[in-house]
């Protein structure tokens, strides 16, 4: 899986490109998912509706599915890493853009400059991998005008940089970052252990496990 913020300022242009970029990645065979970032937050839960009665009277959490589509509303006491919400609902997905202000952290970034910002970048350095602009930036890093949507994927996917680990651990709600040893580690000994089961592909994609354990003192293994 591929991680990257698609950043800009408000009416910069991201959510357009983001729309183009979108058919190029399928056309080349690959799945695709976004992430929108709501730093002042959003509402699916419509007053009235039954979800937003559930909710009401205090469930911590709520589904919907329909036999094309899933939907899932959580409560949350912090923001979530983009890294961690990736691994959890979008496993097996090729690419995940995550479009966002240029202010959040933690992942590599293509900033959108809008005609009005002077060609003024708000990604740190460390962060920015390319710049998408009408006219030209002297940034030392990749520049793509909005309308090289080839370009811009042909970049996407040549670059090695936005990897993620395959695997993806979560203990009680914490996402636990794996580096490359003990990932490696888990996906060899998982994969030992499916393919020993009946019925399994030998070479399976996608794998989900979850391990709900209720607190027992007197447990014993």
């Amino acid at each position: 899986m591929k991680i990257v913020g698609i950043v800009g300022r408000s009416q910069s242009g991201k959510t357009s490109l983001i729309r183009q970029l979108i058919p190029e990645v399928k056309d080349r065979g690959y799945s695709i998912a976004i992430i929108k970032h709501c730093p002042h937050g959003f509402t699916l839960d419509l007053e009235g509706k039954d979800t937003w009665h559930f909710t009401a009277a205090g469930a911590d959490g709520v589904g919907m599915t329909a036999p094309d589509e899933i939907a899932i509303i959580q409560g949350q006491d912090r923001e979530e890493d983009f890294r961690a919400i990736s691994g959890r609902y979008f496993a097996g997905i090729d690419m995940v853009l995550v479009e966002a202000g240029p202010g959040i952290k933690g992942l590599k970034k293509i900033e959108v400059l809008s005609k009005e910002s002077g060609g003024r970048v708000e990604s740190s350095r460390e962060e920015l991998l390319a710049v998408i602009s009408e006219g030209k930036t002297i940034l030392g890093v990749p520049h793509f005008r909005p309308d090289e949507v080839k370009g811009i994927v042909d970049f996407l996917e040549n670059n090695e940089n936005l990897e993620a680990s395959p695997v993806y651990l979560e203990v009680d709600g914490e996402s636990l970052p794996l580096n490359p040893f003990t990932g490696n580690l888990f996906e060899h000994v998982i994969l030992g252990m499916i393919r020993s089961l009946k019925g399994v592909k030998t070479d399976p994609k996608n794998i989900t496990l979850s391990l709900a354990r209720r607190n027992r003192e007197d447990e014993e293994f």
